[in-house]
């Protein structure tokens, strides 16, 4: 919501996220994905992202290698988004620490939302069943760090209206 806020201000963002949906499918990165987890995580020769998910987010040392696997190919792809894009560029990535994508940022803002609020979310806009953003948070680095590291914290528990305020004057000062 709040990197849309900025695209819709002049940005040009860069969506972590959809660039792993597109990663997970390379061959030599899928190929990778089916020896660390088996055949059982395709579906119609691509990489179905909730069987693997399933499969990676059972320990510390499997997420961990799920992001050795991915994250370098993302940063690749994000520094060649940037080295690209002509004025400001909002990198949109839930896990911007956790990959080291921290060191392609001039300035952080954190989003602050309530792990229940987060729960009713993720359950809405990606389908996860009760208890999967606890399952997978746990093997990340911790909401109360994120928000240390930030230069900027928008709280987004209120309307859109106060998350645009919020945003726009953390975009106001910036610029």
């Amino acid at each position: 919501t709040v990197a849309g806020m900025f695209k819709k201000w002049g940005a040009r963002v860069i969506d972590a996220d959809a660039l792993g949906h597109r990663v997970i499918d390379l061959p030599r990165i899928r190929a990778r994905l089916v020896e660390d987890w088996g055949r059982e995580i395709l579906r119609g020769g691509r990489v179905d992202r909730a069987a693997l998910a399933r499969k990676a987010f059972r320990s510390r040392a499997s997420v961990e290698r799920l992001n050795r696997r991915v994250h370098p190919e993302i940063l690749r792809r994000i520094r060649r988004e940037i080295a690209r894009t002509k004025g400001w560029v909002v990198l949109d990535a839930a896990l911007l620490y956790e990959a080291g994508a921290d060191a392609l940022c001039d300035r952080g803002v954190y989003v602050r939302v309530p792990r229940a609020l987060r729960e009713r979310r993720l359950r809405k806009t990606r389908g996860w069943a009760p208890g999967e953003r606890a399952r997978r948070e746990r093997f990340q680095l911790s909401v109360a760090y994120k928000e240390k590291k930030a230069d900027f914290v928008v709280d987004n528990t209120g309307s859109k209206l106060r998350t645009e305020r919020q945003a726009r004057n953390i975009y106001d000062e910036i610029r």
